[in-house]
């Protein structure tokens, strides 16, 4: 069979992965509770501060992270506990009559 690569962008997939399935990944991969807790301390109750006049407005963050940020490794591995979970076997793309249904992230 010949190989077949498709790149797929998932643009703004950083700004959608709840923190809940962050902490759920962690303790599904088995992380040291002292992580566990660090993480969940650090996205608790987090704000962002914009001005885009003179009066700053506060936003409470609930999700996400910027793309890069060291902590998005985590939200990766998020991603790739879920795609793990679908039920692969009647989706994927033709491909000269071949379903292709497997996927891989770096």
């Amino acid at each position: 069979m010949p190989l077949c690569l498709t790149f797929i962008d998932l643009k703004k997939v950083f700004n959608t992965v709840k923190k809940r399935a962050v902490l759920e990944t962690l303790g599904n991969r088995i992380a040291p509770t002292q992580y566990i807790r660090i993480f969940h301390e650090l996205y608790s109750n987090f704000t962002t501060r914009i001005s885009p006049f003179c009066d700053g407005i506060i936003i409470d963050v609930r999700r996400g992270v910027r793309q890069g940020d060291p902590v998005s490794k985590l939200f990766t591995a998020t991603l790739e506990d879920v795609m793990r979970t679908l039920e692969w076997d009647n989706m994927g793309v033709r491909v000269d009559g071949r379903l292709l249904h497997h996927t891989s992230q770096d």
